[in-house]
């Protein structure tokens, strides 16, 4: 005699299937609640009035739930890219070139504030020995 153990998924009495393995038996209870929730969004849409084909596409969208999940999921957004071509577009339609920036970095002086000071007040360093005067002295 051999001891064979069962996993069986009942639901509300009635028993579903059996099955040889827990994970088995567990991934299947899983997939009939998926399916109860999805028959009772169609119900609440009143779209399908025949419960029995309700029922048939609720467990078929279950079965089939990472396909729905891609086919819902979020998509690329690709209405920025239209707009940056339109703008371009536009732009070669103007003659115009795209925007870039006017001056390079590299182009770029940067002056202290003392070295714009002395060529304001007359191109010459106050503190150069030739030019010192005492006007300038602290």
């Amino acid at each position: 005699m051999s001891v064979i153990i069962k996993y069986v998924v009942e639901r509300h009495g009635i028993e579903k299937m059996t099955f040889t393995s827990k994970a088995e038996a567990d991934a299947y209870d899983k997939l009939l609640d998926t399916a109860e929730a999805l028959t009772q969004i169609l119900r609440d849409s009143q779209l399908i009035e025949n419960d029995q084909l309700r029922e048939s596409l609720s467990m078929y969208l279950a079965e089939h739930k990472n396909s729905v999940i891609d086919a819902l999921g979020p998509k690329k957004k690709t209405v920025s890219k239209k707009k940056h071509d339109q703008a371009s577009q536009t732009e070669l339609a103007l003659n115009k070139t795209p925007k870039t920036p006017s001056t390079a970095l590299e182009d770029l002086v940067i002056e202290t504030d003392e070295e714009q000071l002395y060529q304001e007040e007359g191109g010459s360093d106050p503190f150069e020995e030739d030019n010192f005067d005492e006007s300038h002295a602290a």
